[in-house]
């Protein structure tokens, strides 16, 4: 359901507080990024500006980005540029002008539905990661990186927002919690390639590790095959 500029005003000055995810797809800072929806000035919406390993994101004027964020009604989406930023006011702001109309999704479409399919990864890099000392109370603890090699995984469950992955204990050490990853996986007869980056790491039983993994963003006909992969799912467990 696509809501009207206004209407759409109307229902995110509603939501001031909430939890809003900026999602850049392209560039140097392509990611997933937390903020908030925090203020409204002259028909523009203004979250928290977001944060890179403990620094303001440089975000250049006119970047476009995707807008979401998720209330106690439904999941709001919608396109925005960047307009300005505003790093001296009590709370940083990035200034933002919406390009599409707000759109509403029904979260159906990010429903996570148990799965078993084969698939690999690759570790990228470790950009997110908090620095040394934050990670020990021994501040020269160095992070050791996972080795640059293709490793065998097995998606556990599947949504829109993300995987669960479970790997053989044995091989653990390659999957670091903040890291970012390539994974390669099949679904319906097409080879998918998607980044993203690994944001729990569990044991849950003996000789397995389950994983948490947080999709960077992929492109519309990605997301197509994986809304029609989850709805065969839902169907085949209701019988």
């Amino acid at each position: 359901m696509k809501l009207e500029f206004e209407e759409a005003c109307k229902i995110l000055k509603g939501l001031l507080g909430f939890r809003a995810d900026l999602i850049i797809t392209s560039g140097l800072h392509k990611g997933s990024y937390v903020s908030a929806l925090e203020e409204f000035g002259d028909n523009l919406i203004g979250v928290a500006h977001p944060t890179r390993k403990g620094r303001f994101l440089p975000v250049s004027r006119n970047a476009e980005l995707s807008f979401k964020i998720d209330s106690p009604n439904g999941v709001y989406q919608a396109t925005a540029a960047v307009v300005r930023s505003a790093l001296n006011e009590n709370i940083p702001l990035l200034w933002l002008k919406l390009l599409s109309p707000l759109e509403k999704v029904q979260r159906r479409m990010y429903v996570r539905v148990p799965t078993s399919i084969k698939a690999s990864a690759f570790f990228l890099s470790a950009d997110e990661l908090p620095e040394p000392d934050e990670l020990s109370e021994k501040p020269s603890q160095e992070i050791v990186l996972p080795p640059k090699e293709w490793f065998s995984v097995r998606i556990s469950d599947i949504s829109l927002g993300g995987i669960g992955i479970s790997i053989k204990q044995d091989i653990a050490h390659y999957c670091l919690e903040g890291g970012r990853y390539l994974l390669l996986m099949k679904i319906s007869d097409t080879t998918l390639f998607i980044v993203g980056k690994i944001v729990k790491i569990l044991i849950k039983r003996e000789g397995a590790v389950e994983i948490g993994f947080a999709y960077e963003g992929f492109p519309v006909f990605i997301e197509k095959i994986m809304m029609s992969y989850i709805r065969q799912q839902e169907l085949m467990a209701r019988g």
